[in-house]
């Protein structure tokens, strides 16, 4: 739910909740309303036995880094590259290559001058051959294919911090709005007893055409009735969304409820620094940027490694060979061509070259203007990384000192509202005042609620930002 629509909920809640409260009361001065900052009229144990499993934040945030396919993806890739980089590493070590066969041949006898094949009788043909590479000198492109498959790894780490990070702020939605959900449940939960309540007592009054009956606030309280209505069925969505994607998150089966979050909805504890303190800390571990400078040293091994296939391969290329068929005669003399039984081994220096070389010094300066372009974007991203830091700073502050002003507005609402009653029950103030005092009230309990749920989600925001829990952050850094 946006911001502003959360706070347009809590407003017109606590206008539904004051008149339910006020026309449950009547005009008759009998006992006030039961005054308390916090309480849900639902227990928890009654929501939890409903919906399954209590479930920790700490122990959750685990659960989905462990099972969710995002990050199983992400490690999955970087495996990949680091087998890439073990393929890199093995570029020295000769390559060798053996191929065999066999087939069949009829009898022969006789020399290569004079030979006799005989049609009736045959026998079988062995072919084998065991070919080796062995590369000595490769002006650089082994090297840089390595550092290059080097840069690759990194590319892959700083992909299973952006994914662990991105899980981490999915989890933190669905987590506190999922106790946002329940804490909103239990207040509107008590708003629907007020309101049965309500009901009943006035069309009481008017059946018995009582002096105390008033039909203006009869018909105000119907009113807020579908108001009421529709406070509850927003809630129940956001409810629903927000067990929905735990489970998703942790990959339950759709019969399965999700867990409930534990404890009630508090603000997390940790002490906050200057913005500059969370600059260095992005500098050095924001995801986004690692990623973006790891590709861009990616990028440029690449170029080097596309640069050094301008130059030619010397390799120590060897070959054995050797076929038998014991149904032919061999050949008494060596110089004699004899395909069939012989052995033969050639060992010699090699020079590879390919020579379509101005298409290849275009693809170089193709892959060198596009380490220039990712090393350019790589600074782009630290100059909007240290933008969104100190803004997401600043709107931790603001949450903070949001809750600093509820929680002493809370207590004066709380004040307001016991001195409006006890007013109003020694027949010396109005109705009117009462109902503004739970306005107040109301408006102050469920718009603390909405800052804290805000107040944590900045928290992980942040965090997701610089790279770092930053509830872990208990010093000052230097």
């Amino acid at each position: 739910m946006p911001e502003r629509a959360r706070r347009r909920f809590g407003a017109r809640a606590a206008a539904v909740f004051a008149a339910c409260l006020a026309s449950s009361h009547g005009g008759a001065r009998a006992e006030g309303p039961s005054i308390a900052l916090d309480g849900p009229a639902v227990t928890r144990t009654e929501t939890e036995a409903r919906r399954g499993e209590v479930i920790g934040w700490d122990a959750f945030a685990a659960a989905v880094e462990e099972v969710h396919p995002l990050m199983t993806a992400a490690r999955a890739g970087l495996d990949a590259l680091r087998a890439r980089l073990s393929q890199a590493d093995w570029a020295w070590f000769p390559s060798l290559r053996m191929t065999a066969g066999t087939g069949i041949v009829p009898r022969i006898t006789g020399d290569a001058l004079d030979s006799k094949a005989d049609w009736t009788s045959f026998g079988p043909l062995i072919d084998a051959r065991l070919e080796l590479a062995q590369p000595l000198w490769t002006f650089g492109r082994i090297e840089a294919l390595q550092r290059a498959a080097e840069a690759g790894v990194g590319v892959g780490r700083a992909g299973v911090e952006v994914a662990r990070w991105e899980l981490r702020l999915r989890a933190a939605e669905a987590f506190f709005a999922s106790a946002l959900a329940r804490e909103l449940d239990a207040l509107l939960g008590e708003g629907q007893v007020w309101i049965a309540k309500a009901e009943a007592r006035m069309e009481s009054q008017r059946d018995a055409e009582s002096v105390d009956y008033d039909q203006l606030e009869h018909l105000r309280l119907k009113t807020r009735v579908a108001e009421f209505h529709e406070l509850k069925t927003r809630n129940d969505l956001l409810g629903v969304t927000a067990r929905a994607g735990m489970r998703v998150l942790l990959q339950l089966p759709d019969d399965k409820p999700a867990p409930e979050p534990e404890g009630d909805l508090v603000p997390l504890e940790l002490p906050l620094h200057d913005a500059e303190v969370y600059v260095a800390l992005a500098r050095r571990n924001d995801p986004g940027l690692q990623l973006a400078r790891a590709r861009a040293g990616a990028a440029r091994e690449l170029a080097g490694w596309r640069w050094s296939e301008l130059w030619p391969n010397l390799v120590l290329a060897g070959d054995v060979r050797s076929t038998h068929a014991p149904t032919v005669a061999p050949q008494s003399s060596i110089f004699a061509n004899d395909p069939f039984n012989r052995t033969f081994g050639t060992l010699a220096l090699g020079f590879e070259w390919r020579l379509d070389v101005p298409q290849r010094l275009f693809v170089a300066d193709e892959a060198r203007a596009s380490a220039r372009r990712a090393e350019a974007e790589a600074e782009v991203q630290a100059d909007l990384m240290e933008v969104n830091v100190r803004r997401l700073v600043q709107d931790l502050l603001n949450q903070r000192a949001l809750l600093d002003v509820y929680r002493g507005s809370r207590k004066a609402a709380q004040g307001w509202l016991t001195a409006t009653w006890d007013t109003y029950e020694s027949g010396f103030g109005s109705f009117r005042d009462v109902m503004d005092a739970l306005v107040q009230f109301y408006e102050k309990r469920l718009g603390y609620l909405q800052v804290v749920h805000a107040h944590n989600l900045a928290v992980f925001r942040l965090s997701q930002a610089v790279g770092v829990d930053i509830r872990a952050i208990r010093a000052q850094p230097e």
